[in-house]
């Protein structure tokens, strides 16, 4: 099945397969969660993404079990923090 997935601003240079806006469109076995393209693409562990998957918010502690389906947008974006 295919998922587009988005990259928003990572942390250092953008993954192989990503092009120059961040996108992807990635061809995965069906039954893959948001937690298994994070791991995937390799993001940085000690950066916190926030994810959301048709633009709806898919928390941390739910990303292992959502599975996604062919043709869903998948967008990782890191957490901003400032003060």
């Amino acid at each position: 099945m295919k998922v587009r997935v988005k990259l928003l601003s990572p942390a250092g240079a953008m993954p192989a397969g990503f092009d120059e806006f961040g996108e992807s469109e990635m061809d995965v076995p069906a039954g893959t969660t948001v937690a298994q393209i994070m791991e995937r693409i390799n993001l940085p562990a000690e950066e916190s993404y926030a994810s959301l998957v048709g633009g709806q918010a898919v928390s941390p502690d739910d990303r292992a079990g959502h599975v996604l389906s062919d043709g869903d947008d998948l967008t990782l974006l890191p957490a901003i923090q400032g003060g």
